[in-house]
């Protein structure tokens, strides 16, 4: 990661961390994280500091959106989407990243491509600009297939388990801008429908992480 040590993006981890108690974004961003550096093994060319910086602190700018406005910016959301909510969630998170990598005095040649992911990671999420921000938008969206993002995604949509997931299934072609992104998406799928099948309700454990 040349200039970006372990030790940068430990600091960043813990900066970015208290900003993710929303959306439930304290589950979201660490298995969203741990997908980021799947992907970033299955792509050894991009640029590490970036995606791991980006998808540390893509959704930070919840903490400064209003709470009875955070599901309006989901789309397909039942109560119907805003995407003014979507774009002031990213408005807000290129705000607070420059200030959190700024204090930390991350390197100024990544600064840039980590805030131009930040701020089109949801309203942009049909098209790839670089191959950081495709691993990006792919570990944003991967955790959606695992069985605890199942459970938390499909309440907020109001759907059932089988529909939910066939949802998802259905948006592999999609939403994915990576083939190893979607080959986990596969993968986690199918272990949640497993575990949801083998394991009372309520008693699921939680592995969907790579």
């Amino acid at each position: 990661m040349s200039e970006v040590t372990p030790d940068l993006i430990a600091e960043l981890y813990l900066r970015a961390e208290p900003y993710w108690h929303t959306r439930s974004g304290e589950i979201h961003m660490p298995q969203a994280y741990a997908y980021a550096q799947a992907l970033l093994r299955a792509h050894p060319e991009a640029s590490a500091g970036t995606v791991l910086a980006a998808i540390l602190l893509h959704d930070v700018g919840y903490a400064r959106v209003p709470e009875e406005t955070h599901h309006q910016g989901l789309a397909d959301a039942p109560s119907g989407w805003q995407p003014d909510i979507t774009r002031l969630h990213e408005q807000e998170g290129v705000k607070l990243a420059r200030e959190l990598l700024s204090e930390l005095r991350y390197p100024a040649a990544l600064v840039g491509p980590i805030l131009t992911i930040i701020g089109g990671h949801d309203s942009t999420s049909g098209e790839a600009h670089s191959l950081e921000d495709a691993i990006v938008k792919d570990a944003d969206k991967l955790w959606r297939f695992g069985a605890r993002g199942v459970e938390i995604c499909r309440g907020w949509m109001g759907m059932t388990f089988e529909d939910f997931t066939a949802y998802v299934e259905a948006k592999i072609p999609t939403w994915f801008h990576t083939a190893e992104g979607a080959r986990l998406a596969r993968l986690t799928l199918d272990r949640a429908r497993r575990e949801h099948r083998e394991t009372e309700p309520g008693e699921t454990e939680h592995r969907e992480t790579p």
